[in-house]
């Protein structure tokens, strides 16, 4: 069961739980990761790993296909947004060739990448979700605040909140990217890592807390055993439908209610909260690669498990004209105090 991780750049906690996965498989499986940089740090931890050009270079997906051809790859994964509608549009090219890619179809992935689009699926499916606009059809009774987005993004980039009419027309005319008008939600922030099967079913999905982002990325967060959310997720995965690894954000706008902003059909940043909550979706995928049927275990994780996240690195040095890879090593305590869990 050879694995082929896209676009790996930072994400060393995939590309961790993916090769101690395919380890326990005991099949002699390899994982290999791809991307455009060789500083890429998660590249150093994959079993090997091949440069491969931006996404958008109209070669990278014919240069993708030959690698996972030559390297029997059985699964592929995407780590990031950048080649998720090229991966797509391959699917059943690389079916051919005996790999599964975990995306959805291109339609849904193309509603998922574009926020306008999503926001106009979500409101056809009636699924709640913030009123959402193109700068040129924007109402009267627009409610402020609101965020001016950019229409097809990751993380939290190009994003400008505005109080009134005058920021933003300001910042309409200052973004730099295609942008779209969303009304803000009130309420609590959730996120809901998700896991999906071939035929669109929602296998698992875990709800977290929103205690601190960057970027874009969860910093901290707790899982919550919170029925409502869970059901927003497999609502969202199924009326798609989604394949493979994905995350919901959603607002709890009022009891009862959830109003969905934004959904990537790809690994979560806080990937790493639903393994440590019991819920192992590399094993997951691999077994559902192998042809094995995976019922639905929708709440099967632990709640009040939180994850907080924290920088370390991997230092290159050249050696004989080549470069080796050190991993500076963590020192830990031998005991710690209980840390009380937040409220």
């Amino acid at each position: 069961m050879n694995v082929l991780l896209t676009c790996v750049g930072l994400r060393v906690d995939v590309v961790h739980a993916f090769r101690d996965a395919v380890g326990r498989r005991g099949e002699g499986g390899r994982v290999i990761g791809t991307d455009m940089q060789e500083l890429a740090p998660a590249v150093r931890f994959c079993d090997d790993w091949e440069r491969l050009p931006i996404a958008i270079d109209p070669a990278y997906t014919e240069l993708l296909l030959d690698l996972a051809e030559r390297r029997g790859a059985r699964c592929v994964v995407p780590c990031s947004e950048f080649d998720l509608v090229q991966l797509a549009d391959a699917r059943e090219r690389f079916r051919a060739i005996g790999a599964e890619v975990w995306i959805p179809d291109p339609g849904p992935t193309r509603q998922t990448v574009d926020k306008l689009l999503m926001a106009r699926f979500l409101d056809e499916h009636r699924i709640p979700g913030p009123r959402t606009f193109a700068p040129e059809e924007l109402p009267d009774d627009l409610s402020f605040p609101v965020l001016v987005k950019m229409r097809e993004g990751m993380g939290s980039k190009h994003i400008h909140r505005c109080r009134d009419r005058r920021e933003l027309d300001f910042f309409l005319d200052y973004a730099e990217v295609a942008s779209i008008v969303q009304e803000a939600c009130p309420g609590e922030e959730f996120s809901i890592d998700l896991l999906c099967d071939l035929d669109g079913r929602c296998v698992e999905a875990v709800p977290r807390t929103m205690l601190q982002s960057k970027g874009g990325e969860q910093i901290k967060g707790t899982t919550i055993a919170d029925p409502e959310l869970i059901e927003v997720g497999r609502t969202v995965a199924e009326a798609l439908p989604l394949r493979g690894f994905a995350t919901v954000q959603c607002f709890r706008v009022a009891p009862g209610r959830h109003e969905v902003t934004d959904v990537n059909p790809r690994v979560g940043g806080a990937f790493p909260l639903p393994l440590a909550a019991g819920v192992d979706f590399p094993a997951l995928v691999l077994a559902m690669t192998a042809g094995e049927r995976v019922e639905p275990r929708l709440g099967s994780f632990r709640a009040g498990v939180t994850l907080s996240r924290f920088f370390h690195q991997v230092v290159l040095e050249e050696n004989g004209g080549e470069r080796t890879t050190r991993l500076d090593q963590l020192s830990l305590p031998r005991a710690q105090e209980p840390v009380a869990a937040p409220s």
